[in-house]
């Protein structure tokens, strides 16, 4: 009777097990593991700097909030900042600029949009960010998790209505593909590579083939478009002199 009873919990316990293994992650799960697998755990914390096209980038932070910063190579002088609870700013010489309400809303979104790729897979972590997984999906003999993030008005910015897709690799955890549709200037759909992954100080990073579609192309048949190379590649988004400072 006590063989019996030893060996019925034995199969219950196994039972528990393997159904945890096989639980099904949430889509928060799935985007911590991600974060987790490029290493960027604590990147808020970190002072970055990195180049983007013809300007220079920073990340910062103090005791209010999360700052970026943006300058031209060629004219320095002038510094864009985007402070996460104090807004948008210019200064000429270290001089204030005074800008309307409309363009000062321009460069912060402009801002924000480099800053919101380049911190990719952290920025899934974004206040307003509503993710949800969705099916699974092979590319290139890889298996991927898909998630879709939309954003709340009051947190999402200008660009709220903004639709993302995020492909994760099942296996690595890594972010490969991402795809989103816009709707500012016209709207369109943009769908994303990863190429040229390196670590630097223990964070990974990476720079993105950057496709077109059509405008009434769904999120969903991007990948099936990108496999049968019927995407129009019209820029590489590449993030040069990747630095992480001191605090």
């Amino acid at each position: 009777m006590n063989s019996f009873k030893y060996i019925v919990l034995l199969l219950v316990v196994l039972c528990m097990g393997s159904c945890k293994k096989d639980q099904i992650l949430s889509a928060e799960d799935w985007v911590n593991a991600c974060i987790k697998s490029h290493r960027m755990d604590d990147f808020n914390n970190k002072k970055v700097a990195f180049s983007f096209r013809e300007f220079n980038y920073t990340q910062n932070k103090d005791a209010q909030g999360t700052i970026y910063t943006r300058s031209k190579k060629q004219s320095p002088e002038q510094i864009d900042v985007l402070h996460s609870k104090n807004g948008f700013s210019r200064t000429l010489n270290n001089e204030p600029v005074i800008l309307s309400d409309s363009l000062a809303s321009v460069y912060s979104e402009s801002l924000n949009s480099v800053l919101y790729f380049f911190r990719l897979p952290f920025s899934l972590k974004d206040t307003g960010a509503v993710k949800t997984a969705l099916n699974s999906e092979q590319i290139k003999n890889r298996l991927y998790q898909k998630i879709d993030v939309t954003f709340t008005a009051g947190n999402g910015g200008e660009d709220y209505q903004d639709t993302f897709r995020y492909w994760i690799d099942k296996e690595t955890k890594k972010l490969d593909y991402l795809a989103y549709q816009y709707h500012s200037d016209g709207g369109g759909i943009r769908f994303r590579a990863v190429v040229n992954r390196r670590t630097v100080d223990g964070v990974v990073f990476q720079d993105y083939e950057n496709y077109k579609a059509q405008k009434n192309t769904s999120l969903d048949e991007l990948t099936d478009l990108y496999k049968k190379e019927k995407l129009e590649l019209i820029s590489m988004i590449i993030n040069d002199s990747i630095r992480i400072m001191k605090p």
